[in-house]
């Protein structure tokens, strides 16, 4: 309530008020966390597209959904995790592209950060993997700009084509 806020602010926090504020912090975290890791679709695609390091899927995922690069599944785990879980330097590539952060300490369900899938793994070398993705990061993003223009061009021709009508042919 907001005389316990009040309380909380002006006299010093007591056990009791102490106790209650973080146990219904910690609630809400897991509320949210539950709200917004759920398995879809959408991610089922991007996980079997980063595994099989099938760049044409990934970059038609991308497109489609601004907040798919964020998005996490049920286990709290997304895109980001399966990147550096198949050492898929296209994927690491878009995500920067697509505004996220390759590197965040954002953790999943287990507490592991999506960079761990790397850095726990011998055989993963997580700076080359940062490296190669970063010297791809034009091209992903020349090949999104591209992507962007041909589909205004085919919203353009659809209005044309709208226009002249069926009874013109």
């Amino acid at each position: 309530s907001s005389s316990t806020l009040a309380h909380f602010c002006h006299q010093g926090p007591d056990h009791g008020t102490m106790f209650r504020f973080l146990a219904f912090a910690l609630a809400s975290r897991q509320i949210l966390a539950d709200e917004s890791w759920q398995d879809t679709p959408i991610l089922t695609s991007l996980w079997q597209a980063t595994s099989s390091k099938d760049n044409d899927a990934i970059d038609r995922l991308l497109d489609s959904s601004e907040s798919v690069v964020l998005s996490r599944s049920g286990d709290g785990r997304g895109l980001a995790w399966w990147a550096w879980e198949f050492q898929n330097d296209y994927v690491l590539a878009s995500i920067m592209v697509n505004g996220g952060d390759i590197l965040s300490e954002d953790e999943d369900e287990a507490g592991k950060a999506a960079m761990a899938m790397c850095t726990e793994n011998p055989d993963c070398n997580k700076d080359a993997l940062v490296q190669k993705a970063k010297s791809l990061m034009e091209d992903v993003k020349r090949r999104k700009e591209q992507r962007a223009a041909d589909r205004e061009k085919e919203d353009f021709d659809d209005d044309e084509d709208e226009e002249l009508g069926d009874d013109e042919f």
